[in-house]
C-alpha cells in the first residue's frame, strides 16, 4: 500500500514576509522623500521667481519712468500697442500686460501676449507661470489681511498647498500669515490660517497668497 504523499506547503515565510515588509518601507520612504525635495524644489523655485520679478520692475521703472502695464507710452517704446493711464498704478486690464512689457524691454524671458477673457480676466497667455501650476499676476488691486491700500502685490498663486506658503513665508518673512510681505489674500483667512497668526499646514488646504512688493 502505497504511502500518501506530503504535500507542499506555498506561502511565505516569516523572513520573507519581513523582507518584503522591509523592502516596502524603503520605497515608501524614497516616494514621501521624493515628494519632499519637489517641494522644496517648487519653493526655492518660487523664491528665485519673486526676486527676479523685483528686479525687473524696478529696472522697468528706472527706464521709463513708469510701472509695466500702467506705462501710457508703451506703444510708442515699442512695448505692445497696449499701454495703461499713467496713474501710477497697475489695475484692471493692466494687469494682463504687465508681463507683456517686462518681455519686450528685455528684462524678463518668455512670450507673452497681452490681454484679458470675456470675464475681464487675465489669460494664461498674458501672464507669467508659477511653481504651482497657476499664474503669477501683478497689480495695485489684490489686498492681504493687513497690506495698505494699493500696495503692489504679487499674486503667488491661487492654489498653492498651505504647507508650501508656510515655508515661503518663513524664507522671505514672518511666518504670519496676516501681515508682513508674505500674505493671504483677503477673504481666505479661515480656510487658510489658525490661531491668527499661523498657516493652517495640518488642514491642507490650497490657498491663494500675495507677496507684498511695496
Amino acid at each position: 500500500m502505497k504511502q500518501p504523499r506530503h504535500q507542499t506547503q506555498n506561502g511565505f515565510s516569516l523572513l520573507e514576509l519581513a523582507i518584503a515588509l522591509a523592502v516596502l518601507a524603503i520605497l515608501a520612504g524614497g516616494v514621501l522623500k521624493g515628494r519632499e525635495l519637489l517641494n522644496s524644489a517648487r519653493v526655492q523655485a518660487t523664491l528665485t521667481d519673486i526676486a527676479s520679478l523685483e528686479t525687473a520692475l524696478s529696472a522697468f521703472q528706472a527706464r521709463y519712468s513708469a510701472l509695466p502695464g500702467d506705462f501710457i507710452a508703451a506703444s510708442a517704446a515699442g512695448l505692445s500697442n497696449s499701454g495703461g493711464d499713467g496713474n501710477g498704478l497697475i489695475e484692471g486690464e493692466e494687469s494682463c500686460n504687465v508681463f507683456t512689457h517686462l518681455q519686450l524691454s528685455g528684462f524678463i524671458q518668455g512670450d507673452f501676449t497681452g490681454g484679458s477673457d470675456q470675464s475681464g480676466n487675465c489669460t494664461a497667455a498674458s501672464t507669467m507661470g508659477n511653481q504651482f501650476s497657476g499664474q503669477y499676476l501683478l497689480n495695485n488691486t489684490m489686498q492681504g489681511p493687513n497690506s495698505r491700500e494699493n500696495a503692489m502685490a504679487l499674486l503667488i498663486g491661487e492654489t498653492v498647498p498651505v504647507a508650501q506658503l508656510a515655508e515661503i513665508d518663513r524664507k522671505l518673512d514672518d511666518g504670519n500669515p496676516l501681515r508682513g510681505a508674505v500674505q493671504v489674500i483677503s477673504g481666505e483667512e479661515e480656510l487658510c490660517t489658525i490661531n491668527g497668526s499661523q498657516w493652517d499646514e495640518a488642514q491642507g488646504a490650497d490657498c491663494a497668497a500675495l507677496y507684498i512688493i511695496r
